[in-house]
This record gives C-alpha cells, structure tokens and sequence, in this order.
C-alpha cells in the first residue's frame, strides 16, 4: 500500500515510532502491546522567555573587522569577530518534549511499572499477530494483536478540528470478531523524568505542570463502557471495561493565561462526543488537505508511498491554525522531539534547514501550511530592528543563521562558519514573494511587503560597495595561506540571495501598484493606487542601484561557480552545503536556457563536491534532488533519491540527518515534485509571465505514471499522464481570476514552448 506505513513488531527505539500531530500537538507512537509509550509534543514548548542577546560591542568594532578582512587577515578578523559579535549569552532557547503518556495494560488488572524490577516486565507474555499501522491517507495509527483468545485493538488520531488526542481501547474474540466485554484494564500516567514540578488528579483527569520557562499543564481523561476506573497519584486506572477512549490535551502560557483551565475545558468539550463523530470530523478535515494532491508510478511504491509520507508529515507539522490557535512553524524536526536538550536546540536553523521544510509547500498543494513561518518572521521584525540598530547601526531588520520560538535576531553559538551570517531575515523574507507567485494573492502581499521592504533597508545601510561583509558561505571554510577560516568579506550565496531580495522589492511594487500589465497585451500602466506608494521613489532608486552594485556569478579557474568573491581554495572540497548554488535551486536565475554556461558551472560544481564525498548528510542529499531536477538530470535525481533511501532514511521513514532533521524528507518531497513539474515567473517592463516545464526530468524507470493537483506559479494546477516516458495529456487550471501567459513546455527540451494565455478560471488540456 502506498498510504500505509505497517511494522509487525513493536518500537524498540524512538526513530521506529510512528508519528501523529494537528501542528500544535504531536505523538510519536511506540505500539507496545503491554508497556505502551507515547512521546509527547506542543509545538510552543521551550526552555524559557525571550532574552536580548545583543552583543553591544559589535558597531564599534565592525570597521575594524572590515579592515582585516580586507586586508587579508581572517585570522585575526574572526578573532575580533568572536569576542564582539557573538550574542551575549551566545545560547538561544530550545524546543522541549513535553514527557510521555505511559499506559500499563493487562486483562488481570494488575499493572506493576517499569521501574519496579519483577513487577514491571511482560503483562502478556506471548502475544500474536501483531500488526501496526499508519494509515497516511486518514491520519489515523492503529495496532492490534491477539492474546489468549482475544484481539485487542487500538486506534489514535489528533484532532486538528476538536485540538485533542483521541485513543480508542476495544477486544473482540478471535474465532468471531465479537465484542469481548470486560477485557480492557489498563493504567496510565503521565511523565517527564524530573522536569516538571506537579501532577495528581482533578475532575476526573489526571495531570502534569511545567511551572517554569515556558509553563504549560499537559491533561487526560478516560470515558468507558462498563467497568470501574480509579483516579489517584496522577494516575487513571480502568478495570474490566468492554470499551474506552482516552482524551489528551497540552497547552502552554505561550497561548493561554490560565494553561491548566484551558486543557481541562478542551478535554470536557469533547469528551462526551463519539468516537464516530470525532474520527468522521479528523478525517473530514485531513482529507480536505491530503486529498488535493495524487501521485501514480507504475513499479515505484516505495516513491509514491515516500511522497505521500512527507505530504503527510507537512500537513502534520505545520498549520496556518488549530483549533483555534495559530500554530508555530515546523522546526529542526518538525513536530517531534524526544529530548530535553535536543541535537542543535531543535531549532529553526535559517541558513538553509527552515527555508528547505517550506520548499514543497505551495507546489504540492499545501500552500496554507507555511503561514506560521510568516508569523515566526513577523515576530523576528521587532528584534531584527533592535538588532540592526544595537549592534551594526543600521536601519531595516536582520537575522543570523537560527532563531527560536520569540524570533530571536541575534548570532546563535560561537561557530565561526555559521553564525556570524546576516542573511536569515533577507532569505526567509524571499518567501513571501514565492508565496504570491504561487498564490496570487495579493492581499497577502500587501500585508507582508514591509518585511520584504526592511529587509532591504537593512542591506542599503549595511553592504560596503554591494559587498556583504562580514559574512560566511554558510558553513564552509576555505584556505588563507596554511590557515583554516570562514570569515569573509562576501560570498556567492550572499550575492544570489540579495539581488533576488532586491529584485522582489521592486516586482511586488509594481505588482501591488498595478504597474503591471499582467503581460496581456491590454492597457498602459495603470499608475499609482490612492495614497502613498508602498516603497517611494527614492527607495525603489536606490534598490536599482544596489542590484547593478551587487556581483554577479562568476565562472572560478577551474570551471566551477565561484563560492567567494575571490578564489579561495575550499578547506573542505565534499562540504555538505551547496551554498553558491542557490540561484539553481531554490533560486532560478541560473537555468539551462536562459544561463547555459553558469548551468554548466553550476553541474562542473555538483560533481565537484560528490566525488569528495559530498551530499553526506540527509538535507544535504535531499537538495542535490532538486539540483538535478532543475538540471533536467531525471536520472541522476533518481540515483540520489535512492541514497536518500539507502543511507539517510530511518525505519520510520524519517530523514537521517544523521540525527533525525525532518528538513531531508520535505527537500525529497519538493526534489520528487522538481522532476514532474517545475515553474519559475519571468519579469520585464511590460508585465510577467510563467515558464511551465512539464516532465522536466523524468527518470527512464517512471516509465508510466500520472499525478494530479500539483500547483505551479500564476496560480496552477496541473495534472499530468505520462505513458513509455513521454507525456500522454495534461489539464492546466488557471485558478486565478486574471489571465494568466503560460510559456509550456511538454518535455525536456526547453528550447521548444508554447505560448498559451489561459484566462481566468479557465482550462487548458492537450
């Protein structure tokens, strides 16, 4: 099946855990028939308040870091940079499991715990038939198995619509499938070793509290059918039930006043509902997401079921709301995180790792789940500012390469190859530019142009002749004489990232001022809206100058893409980062027919780093995918979807980093997506248009195959049939309510399209 993911044996360790979430809440399952365990997660769950980092030494000795690096001495500059820039203190805070929900189950009713030796092994010794399953399609995890006669079954989902977690506990017997009355006796708890500070019982549920960082009370409840229940010590205890169903709920000070009422009213909102209703109302509510989008190749199950997976896990992970509450970004790994002090802060890193998660979003349908990155930014705005402000006298807002649940602006860690980059703000900034492009939307332009606007601002006061300095080629290291260093005054990356900022400035005015004409062909510009512009003429003149100071792309002695503005030979030749080819993927302004020759570069570059062993990590792999998509490389894409596979993929289906970085499985989903369809907006004087590819990079094993719903810029849907490895028909939707012109291509000769103008709401199909 490619909507299921099955294991016949229970969790032994967490990355064998099968995953559920609404975007607030997550659970990562274990399917332990007798000792179940249930990792627990709340997406706004850190370890403490927001605090200013600021490193006040920083302006002063800016110029002097200038004048070293300029003069050659990185040495000496990174020396200086670490003492003044880094962030006072250099930590940021990090994401935290919320504990376990531990349940204890045996027909006998007497459970003993894990910890008390004898007592807490096996409660049912040779069990059989074990099966579980996460079934993709409906969002929903099961197991069963058969002990003594009976099969036990249970069944969970988290609600995104009712915002708790649902678990249904049922026996039949096994020779007739009928109800067994009496059979259900378990006890459950919640835990979280020495991390929290109360638990005990209260209106029939049973609780812990956080009272510290950021407070927060996680709560249950059980309502059964026959038999007798026990609530004491933080413990519900059930004995001899024909049927239960346990309610779960965590909230936070982050969202609520009073966390502790508002669990305990959630949970008694629904507690009284059916479990028919309740899972008719959670799978309604998925489907309308998960059911947007479909994908056939014929011989290739693992790929369809992998696509489908990571749809999953976005929908799973990151909610423009829930219910009722805004809900936060996908982070490090998502959703789910087992440890108190995870593998770099379970962060969101912004040198790449964030960006990459929101890179399927808008082409698989799914464009909605990356609003809360829009909010995470907005928070990051008020702290950009005081950052630009404090420590580099500038104006607009700034961010390093992470950032935390408060929007945190300052450098993160004293990492010399990382964290003294100053382009987070702009590259997240680029996101709500390709949101529109998708989307069209225009008011959600209008609302979110000023942090395209001030990101700009930022770099006008902060770049010296277009130069980013300091900086770093996000995380590499090059060679000064017999010296190891990073620092550096601009790189290739900052160069790609900044004109396309700057370029999106100046399209969005236009575009929210209907400067425009939608390259139809029809009226003039149709001039100024009522009121100010939303960028004055001084600025929209001064981004102009920016962009023709800022280097373009250079071809390095040896045929590759430059990664520095000078040649620098690399520290690290098979680096995991592919920094200086930003503007192939996720950027496009180097393709193969508009740039050929840096197309060429940008290949000689890829290999490059592969045959020093390059692409060794799961994000890594995942975005040398979409280079070779972008390539027109089925093949090549193909081979390394397949390392993904072999080498950085965990029994769960969770991306390997190693450790687990959900980042490599949503790079894979947008890589898949890169083969079957790609688009990018071209921009003049005279209005815009979309370059639609269609099978772009089909492998030769996709021989056969069809999708359906994915979404490509100017607001399309596509549906594609492909046959013997050429396209069989396709239905192109302009969803839009304007004329949209289409330039197509049908395969992968992209000297050859067709230009089409499809009109709004209107169908084009051959």
């Amino acid at each position: 099946m490619t909507n299921a993911i099955k294991f016949d044996s229970p969790a032994q360790r967490w990355e064998e855990a099968l995953p559920l979430g609404n975007g607030r809440l997550g659970a990562m399952i274990f399917g332990s028939p007798d000792r179940e365990k249930i990792q627990l997660n709340e997406d706004s769950i850190w370890s403490g308040g927001y605090r200013d980092r600021n490193n006040p030494a920083a302006k002063e000795n800016l110029p002097q870091i200038r004048k070293l690096l300029k003069e050659g001495r990185a040495v000496e500059a990174e020396e200086l940079c670490l003492e003044s820039i880094s962030g006072t203190p250099s930590s940021q805070r990090v994401y935290q499991t919320a504990g376990e929900l531990q349940i204890s189950f045996s027909p006998s009713g007497i459970f003993g715990h894990q910890w008390s030796g004898i007592r807490g092994g096996a409660l049912m010794p040779g069990f059989g038939n074990y099966c579980r399953n996460l079934d993709i399609s409906n969002a929903v995890h099961s197991l069963s198995f058969e002990y003594e006669g009976v099969v036990y079954r249970r069944e969970c989902f988290i609600s995104a619509s009712a915002g708790v977690l649902v678990m249904r506990f049922t026996a039949a017997a096994v020779l007739n499938g009928a109800e067994s009355k009496g059979k259900i006796s378990f006890r459950a708890s919640l835990d979280r070793g020495v991390f929290y500070d109360r638990k005990g019982n209260i209106y029939d549920t049973a609780f812990l509290c956080r009272d510290e960082c950021i407070p927060f009370c996680a709560m249950f409840k059980v309502v059964q059918k026959g038999g007798t229940q026990r609530n004491q010590g933080g413990f519900i205890s059930v004995f001899n039930a024909d049927e239960a169903l346990l309610f779960l709920d965590i909230q936070t000070s982050f969202r609520q006043t009073d966390y502790t009422a508002a669990c305990l009213e959630n949970i008694n909102r629904h507690a009284g509902r059916s479990w028919d209703e309740l899972l008719q109302e959670h799978t309604n509510e998925y489907r309308s997401w998960y059911d947007r989008a479909k994908l056939e190749i014929n011989g290739a199950d693992k790929i369809v079921t992998y696509f489908n997976f990571n749809r999953y896990l976005l929908i799973s992970c990151s909610r423009p709301y829930t219910a009722g509450h805004s809900a936060l970004p996908a982070n490090l790994q998502g959703l789910w995180n087992q440890h108190m002090d995870p593998p770099w802060g379970c962060d969101h890193t912004i040198n790449i790792n964030t960006q990459m998660n929101y890179w399927p979003a808008s082409m698989t349908n799914l464009a909605e789940t990356e609003m809360p990155l829009f909010d995470l930014l907005e928070r990051i705005y008020p702290n950009g500012k005081q950052t630009a402000q404090v420590m580099y006298g500038c104006r607009g807002f700034t961010a390093h390469h992470n950032t935390d649940i408060w929007g945190d602006s300052a450098p993160r860690d004293y990492w010399i190859p990382a964290s003294y980059w100053v382009l987070g703000a702009a590259w997240l900034s680029i996101h709500i530019f390709e949101h529109y492009e998708y989307t069209l939307d225009k008011k959600f332009l209008e609302k979110y142009f000023y942090l395209i606007k001030e990101a700009c601002l930022f770099f006008v006061d902060f770049l010296t002749d277009g130069i980013v300095s300091p900086s770093v080629s996000p995380e590499n290291s090059y060679f000064q004489g017999k010296d190891i260093v990073s620092l550096c005054s601009g790189c290739e990356m900052d160069n790609q990232i900044l004109r396309r900022l700057f370029e999106t400035a100046i399209f969005s005015e236009k575009i929210i001022n209907e400067d425009f004409t939608q390259g139809r062909g029809g009226a003039e510009n149709a001039g100024e809206r009522k009121g100010e512009r939303v960028l004055s003429s001084a600025d929209a003149e001064t981004f102009r100058a920016i962009l023709n100071k800022i280097p373009k792309p250079k071809i390095h002695s040896n045929g590759c893409i430059c990664e520095w503005n000078e040649e620098f030979e690399e520290a690290e030749p098979g680096h995991r980062h592919f920094s200086h080819l930003w503007a192939l993927y996720p950027g496009d302004s180097i393709n193969k027919d508009e740039t050929p020759e840096l197309a060429a570069a940008a290949r000689k570059s890829i290999d490059k780093r592969l045959k020093a062993d390059g692409g060794h990590t799961g994000w890594s792999r995942a975005w040398l995918i979409n280079f070779f998509a972008r390539l027109g490389d089925g093949d090549s894409a193909l081979e390394n979807l397949n390392t993904m596979f072999k080498e950085f993929t965990l029994p769960n289906l969770f991306n390997d980093g190693p450790p687990f970085q959900i980042d490599g499985n949503f790079g894979a989903l947008a890589g898949i997506t890169q083969m079957l369809v790609q688009s990018r907006k071209r921009y003049s004087d005279n209005g815009f248009n979309v370059v639609l590819d269609l099978l772009p990079a089909l492998p030769k094993e996709w021989a056969n195959g069809k999708v359906k719903g994915l979404r490509a810029k100017g607001n399309l849907e596509i549906d594609i049939e492909w046959k013997n490895g050429k396209l069989f028909s396709y239905k192109i939707t302009n969803r839009s309510e304007t004329e949209v012109s289409v330039l197509l291509g049908k395969d992968q000769n992209t000297s050859s399209r067709e230009n089409i103008s499809l009109a709004g709401g209107k169908v084009f199909t051959g």
